[in-house]
């Protein structure tokens, strides 16, 4: 059954020294056909809102997609300042570590445009159209969502599953979960850099008592995924033009993720959790419960295994070598032909 889904994405290929995984989530629902996009929202994260829909609609270029719905989503959170954050992560692109986008081509300048009207307002056209089929994908912060929410409440029902790629729980045997990377200082961390759920709490927060079906794709299984240099070479041999567009500007990510943080690829946070709604079996599904007071205060874990707050599907282990294999090998499909069927989309918008 070819499940309709609604992507939110903070994707900042082609900016230096900032993740690909967003773009590489995206591109394999367009080349499943066990999917079906409805559109892309764009959110903040990885990078500005503005940026990321920029890069979404060079990709749809590039995919021969440009007629699906790209919608421009808030570009900051409803409370919090996250200066610091985007900050840090221009300094970043902008220092030694961006050599390895150096030699890149410069990216061909964007021809079509985003959707009219805000995101959250073509979230509440996708659900008319299609109550009770729509699956959110959340790859980012849960602004746009929550935004949708609270200015049409009665939309709540209509949403079949919220998938969030995000938050990380505590093992029930062994050391804690800590998320840390040798190229960011633990005090950056600490007090600069913000993700995903936490990048906008009070919004995920209305997300959170909205009752939406919701499974959290954690950290804890999405660092043990990478895209590797083989799976680079094997994306090169596709030979199309969309399939040298994505090598181009994700294997630069790849390089310096071995070479600074010492790993054997690229994690692939996002892609995952796009994978887990073709196959399920990708990962270990289990019920733990959100604590929204510990997520308010910063604290963690907020999924728990203690029946404490909202019940909520977590994937708490993943096949890794059946998932890599499975993305290497789908991503050097085409894009499906629908989507270069531009009346079919303009429909939605």
């Amino acid at each position: 059954m070819t499940q309709k889904i609604i992507l939110d994405i903070d994707n900042a290929l082609t900016l230096p020294a900032q993740d690909t995984d967003d773009a590489i989530a995206l591109a394999l629902a367009l080349v499943s056909p066990e999917l079906e996009l409805v559109g892309i929202t764009t959110c903040a994260g990885n990078c500005r809102t503005p940026q990321s829909t920029r890069n979404t609609l060079r990709l749809l270029e590039a995919a021969g997609a440009a007629g699906i719905p790209v919608a421009e989503g808030r570009a900051a959170p409803f409370l919090r300042d996250r200066r610091n954050h985007f900050r840090y992560l221009e300094q970043k692109s902008a220092g030694p570590q961006g050599r390895y986008w150096r030699d890149l081509p410069t990216p061909t300048p964007v021809e079509s445009k985003a959707w009219a009207n805000p995101a959250h307002e073509f979230i509440h056209q996708a659900l008319a159209r299609f109550p009770d089929e729509l699956i959110y994908v959340a790859l980012g912060s849960l602004t746009n969502l929550a935004l949708a929410l609270l200015t049409a409440p009665a939309q709540a029902p209509r949403i079949k599953q919220v998938v969030h790629m995000g938050g990380s729980f505590q093992p029930p045997a062994g050391p804690p979960f800590v998320w840390s990377t040798p190229d960011i200082p633990d005090d950056v961390w600490e007090t600069t850099l913000r993700f995903n759920t936490a990048f906008d709490p009070e919004a995920s927060a209305v997300v959170f008592r909205a009752g939406i079906p919701l499974t959290f794709v954690t950290a804890n299984v999405t660092c043990q995924v990478f895209q590797r240099p083989a799976h680079l070479d094997r994306l090169q041999t596709a030979g199309t033009p969309f399939h040298h567009f994505l090598h181009t500007y994700t294997r630069p990510w790849v390089t310096w993720s071995m070479a600074e943080r010492r790993l054997p690829g690229a994690h692939m946070h996002d892609p995952l959790a796009v994978a887990l709604i073709i196959d399920p079996t990708f990962c270990r599904l289990e019920t733990l419960f959100l604590d929204e007071a510990a997520f308010l205060k910063g604290q963690a874990p907020w999924l728990v295994h203690d029946p404490v707050g909202t019940p909520v599907q977590v994937a708490t282990a993943v096949d890794a070598g059946r998932f890599e294999a499975f993305l290497a090998a789908r991503l050097t499909h085409p894009v499906r032909p629908i989507y270069q069927q531009t009346s079919r989309w303009q429909k939605t918008s």
